[in-house]
Parts: C-alpha cells; sequence; structure tokens
C-alpha cells in the first residue's frame, strides 16, 4: 500500500426491514472503510442490486489502493524495461498485480 493510502476493507451490513406481512428481511448492503478508521467508510453499495454484485462492487472498491499502487510500480519500472527483467523488478510487478487482481475479483488464482 502506498503511504499516503491505508488498506480498504469492507464489510456486510444489511439493513433490516419489514414487509406488509410482518415479517423481516434484510436488505444487502456493504461498506467500504479504511482500515485504520473504519467508522470513516469511504463508499456504501447500492442496496438496490442483487447482494452478490454488490459484493463484486465492494470488493473492487476495496482494492482500489492495491490496484493503483500495481499501476503505479509497473509504470515506474517499464522506462527501462531490460534492467528491470534483469533486476527482478518485471517478475515483482506481475506478482503485485496478480495478488491485486485476485483482490479486487475475489478468486484465489488468475
Amino acid at each position: 500500500m502506498t503511504k499516503d493510502t491505508p488498506e480498504w476493507h469492507y464489510e456486510y451490513l444489511p439493513y433490516a426491514t419489514t414487509d406488509a406481512d410482518g415479517s423481516e428481511r434484510d436488505i444487502p448492503n456493504y461498506r467500504i472503510y479504511p482500515e485504520d478508521h473504519p467508522e470513516h467508510y469511504i463508499a456504501e453499495t447500492n442496496e438496490n442490486l442483487p447482494g452478490d454484485q454488490q459484493e463484486d462492487h465492494a470488493r473492487l472498491i476495496a482494492a482500489a489502493p492495491q490496484l493503483l499502487d500495481a499501476l503505479h510500480y509497473i509504470f515506474n519500472i517499464m522506462h527501462d524495461y531490460p534492467s528491470s527483467v534483469r533486476k527482478g523488478y518485471v517478475k515483482h510487478a506481475f506478482e503485485q498485480a496478480r495478488a491485486a487482481i485476485m483482490s479486487a475479483t475475489g478468486k484465489a488464482s488468475i
């Protein structure tokens, strides 16, 4: 993570509602927050979307700092690609990008 942006996380915080028949149900909702200040959330998902789609959005938003770090790193090493290959920077860039994509997609491997 960058020194200026802490890691972001998301959590499931559904809204409770009572239907006309008196039954209660949850309306899915996710909040995205910085790890150092969970009470100051960054974003919430749209509760009008299906829950699984909301979680996909929350995961992507939470991975934004990690994705940005990976892009910065790749950009910085590409000015001298041959040297970056020799020094192992390109391999590190691919590993960093892979980890960021896995965080954003929730997949164990790509």
